[in-house]
């Protein structure tokens, strides 16, 4: 039995609210029209796309709303920020302490969350090894991915709609 888009957003919605009132996590309005905003992209989205969307609900804000907003996301885990895009997609194990490394579709934008401790662990004791104090740790692969390395054609990857 599989479950609609819609079905999957508000089981994550629904995880979230959960996991915000076990931690005694204040998940605002705002806070929680963020992140539905960040599940419902499917991609990494930029925070005045996100303002872009909210607006038909909330009208004009300020991008440093939505930018504290965000802060609270990641600093709880709810989000992670993708550097390499300075663009945000929703953790796939929320509550879960883990670090994850991204997959990063160059063609549709697809990107996947891979939780790994084990490679995360290796990689930070390199630095030291090295004579080099690690302070923050982000892995991004950039690539094609299945769809996209299949639709190839010599003129460049398959380009979906954003």
């Amino acid at each position: 039995m599989t479950t609609s888009l819609a079905e999957q957003h508000a089981t994550r919605l629904a995880h979230a609210d959960a996991h915000a009132a076990a931690q005694g996590l204040a998940l605002t309005p705002l806070r929680r029209q963020v992140y539905a905003a960040v599940v419902a992209s499917e991609r990494p989205v930029g925070a005045y796309e996100l303002l872009d969307a909210l607006a038909p609900e909330r009208g004009r804000m300020p991008p440093t709303t939505v930018y504290r907003a965000l802060d609270f996301l990641v600093a709880h885990g709810f989000v992670h920020r993708i550097e390499s895009k300075n663009a945000f997609v929703a953790c796939c194990e929320i509550g879960v302490p883990h670090r994850s490394q991204f997959l990063l579709c160059d063609g549709c934008g697809a990107t996947v969350e891979i939780p790994g401790d084990e490679l995360a662990d290796q990689l930070s004791h390199s630095g030291p090894a090295h004579g080099f104090e690690v302070h923050r740790q982000v892995i991004e692969l950039s690539g094609l991915c299945a769809l996209c390395a299949r639709t190839a054609t010599p003129e460049g990857p398959h380009r979906a709609s954003r």
